[in-house]
C-alpha cells in the first residue's frame, strides 16, 4: 500500500451525479419516517410544524452553500477538517473535530442508521430481527461491514452503489406522498390552525427551537460530498452545484412528505403517532402497507450506510495523513486506490457501537458539539475571505455575507436553546471532545520531532 500522490494516489471516480447522489442519500436518513410526530407534540400546531422544517431547511440551505464556497476553494478529501484546519491553523480545532467524527458522532449515527435498516429487514426475517435482539445487533454490523467492503473496492463502486440506492430511497418517498395524496381521504382542514391557540410569541419560539433539535439532525449530511472532495471530478464546479442542487431536492421532498402525512392523519393523531409514516400508510392501504414502509425504510437505511461509509473514513485518513492519527489509516490500496484501512477500521467501530445499543445516547451527547463545529466552519469561511481574499473561489456564497452571518445567528439560537434543553448530555459530549486533547499534543509533538 502507498500514501504517495500520482498514480497510486486516491481516484477521482465520482461525477456530478454521483456527487448529488451522496448529497440527498446520505442526508435522507430512517429520522423522517419517525420524528414528525415529536415535532408535532413539541410546536402545537400543523402550520408551525411545517414552518420548522422550513426554518431548519432554510438554514440549512444557508450552512450548504457555505459550504460550497469552501468546498470549491480547498478541493481535499477530509471536507470539513480541511477548512478547519485552514481557517484555524496552529489550533487543536480541526483534530478535534475529526476526533469526534471518528469516536462519537459518525460511528454512532453510522451505527444508528444500520441497526434502524436491519429492525426494518426483520419484516422479511420473522424472529431474526426483533427490536433490540442479537439478531438485530448482528444484522447490523452484517450491514455495515458489506458497505465497508464494498467502498474498499473502490469510489465508483461506492458512487455507483450510491446512485442506485438514492434513486430507489427518493422513489419510495415518492411512492408514499403519492398513495397519501392520491389514494387518502384527506382534507386542508388538517393543515390549520397555522398557529397553536393560547402560546405567546415567546412560547411559539421556543418551541421551534427545541422542535428543530430533531429536525436539524434530519437535515445533517450535506457537507458529505465535501469529505471525498479530492475523488470528485472537476471538484471546483461539481462540489457546488451538487450541494446546492442536493439541497434543493431534500428541502422540497420534506416539505412534501410532511405534507402527505397530514393530509391522511389529523394533527392530533400524528403527534401521537411514534411511527407517522407506517400510520399513514396504514389509513390508505391497510395491512399491506407494512411490507410496501419496510421496504421504503430499509432502502433508505441502506442508502444512508453506504453514504457514511464513503464519506465519514475521508477524515480520518485525512487526519492521518497530517500525522496526526495512526499511520496505517494513512495507507491507500494499490490497486483499489482507496484508504481501505480507514473504511475497514471505521467499519470496526460503528459495528462495536451497533452491538453495544448504546449509540442513541452518544448521538444525544454530541450534538451540541457536533453542530458547533458546523457553525465553526461557516465563521471559517468569513476568516478566510478576509485572510487570504485571493484565494481561487469558483463558488462564492450568494448576499455574502448575509447568507453565512443569518446562518450563524440561527445556530447560535439554536445551540442556545440546546444547552437550555439538554445541558448535562451537551456537557458530556464537550468532555468526550476534550478527551481528545492529550492525543492531539502527543501526535502534534511527534510529528514536530520528525520534521
Amino acid at each position: 500500500m502507498s500514501s504517495q500522490p500520482g498514480e497510486t494516489g486516491l481516484r477521482r471516480g465520482l461525477g456530478p451525479v454521483e456527487a448529488m447522489a451522496l448529497v440527498v442519500g446520505g442526508t435522507i436518513g430512517t429520522s423522517i419516517f419517525l420524528v414528525p410526530s415529536a415535532i408535532a407534540q413539541e410546536v402545537g400546531s400543523p402550520g408551525l410544524e411545517l414552518a420548522t422544517w422550513i426554518v431548519t431547511g432554510l438554514l440549512a440551505l444557508c450552512g450548504a452553500l457555505s459550504f460550497a464556497e469552501l468546498a470549491g476553494a480547498i478541493p481535499e478529501t477530509g471536507g470539513t477538517y480541511q477548512f478547519l484546519k485552514r481557517a484555524y491553523p496552529g489550533t487543536p480545532i480541526a483534530f478535534l473535530f475529526g476526533w469526534m467524527m471518528f469516536f462519537a458522532y459518525a460511528a454512532g449515527a453510522t451505527a444508528v442508521t444500520a441497526s434502524l435498516a436491519a429492525q426494518y429487514a426483520g419484516h422479511f426475517l420473522p424472529g431474526l430481527a426483533a427490536p433490540g435482539s442479537w439478531g438485530v445487533k448482528i444484522l447490523a454490523v452484517a450491514i455495515i461491514m458489506t458497505f465497508a467492503g464494498v467502498n474498499c473496492l473502490g469510489v465508483r463502486e461506492g458512487g455507483t452503489t450510491q446512485t442506485v440506492l438514492t434513486i430507489l430511497k427518493v422513489g419510495g418517498l415518492l411512492t408514499v406522498v403519492g398513495v397519501c395524496f392520491l389514494l387518502g381521504d384527506g382534507s386542508v382542514t388538517n393543515y390549520l390552525p397555522i398557529l397553536p391557540e393560547g402560546r405567546s410569541a415567546a412560547e411559539m419560539t421556543s418551541s421551534v427551537g427545541t422542535a428543530m433539535i430533531l429536525t436539524i439532525f434530519s437535515y445533517s449530511g450535506w457537507y458529505f460530498i465535501t469529505h471525498v472532495a479530492g475523488e470528485v471530478r472537476e471538484p471546483e464546479k461539481n462540489l457546488p452545484r451538487a450541494i446546492f442542487g442536493g439541497m434543493v431536492v431534500l428541502i422540497l421532498l420534506y416539505l412534501t412528505i410532511n405534507a402527505a402525512y397530514l393530509w391522511v392523519l389529523p394533527f392530533d393523531r400524528l403527534a401521537a403517532s411514534p411511527r407517522v409514516a407506517a400510520d399513514a400508510m396504514n389509513v390508505v392501504l391497510g395491512p399491506a402497507s407494512a411490507g410496501v414502509m419496510a421496504v421504503v425504510v430499509l432502502l433508505s437505511g441502506l442508502g444512508g450506510v453506504n453514504a457514511q461509509l464513503l464519506n465519514y473514513p475521508r477524515i480520518t485518513f485525512s487526519l492521518a495523513q497530517d500525522g496526526l492519527f495512526f499511520n496505517r489509516l494513512a495507507r491507500i490500496h494499490p490497486t483499489w486506490r482507496t484508504p481501505a484501512i480507514a473504511i475497514v477500521v471505521f467499519g470496526v467501530v460503528a459495528s462495536l457501537f451497533a452491538l453495544s445499543g448504546n449509540y442513541q445516547q452518544i448521538l444525544t451527547y454530541v450534538g451540541f458539539v457536533g453542530q458547533l463545529f458546523m457553525m465553526l466552519t461557516v465563521v471559517g469561511l468569513i476568516i478566510l475571505r478576509v485572510r487570504e481574499p485571493n484565494l481561487p473561489r469558483p463558488f462564492r456564497v450568494p448576499l455574502y455575507p448575509v447568507v453565512p452571518v443569518v446562518y450563524i445567528a440561527i445556530l447560535l439560537w439554536y445551540l442556545s436553546n440546546l444547552l437550555i434543553a439538554r445541558l448535562m448530555p451537551s456537557l458530556v459530549g464537550i468532555g468526550i471532545v476534550a478527551a481528545g486533547l492529550p492525543f492531539y499534543w502527543y501526535w502534534s509533538g511527534k510529528k514536530s520531532r520528525a520534521q
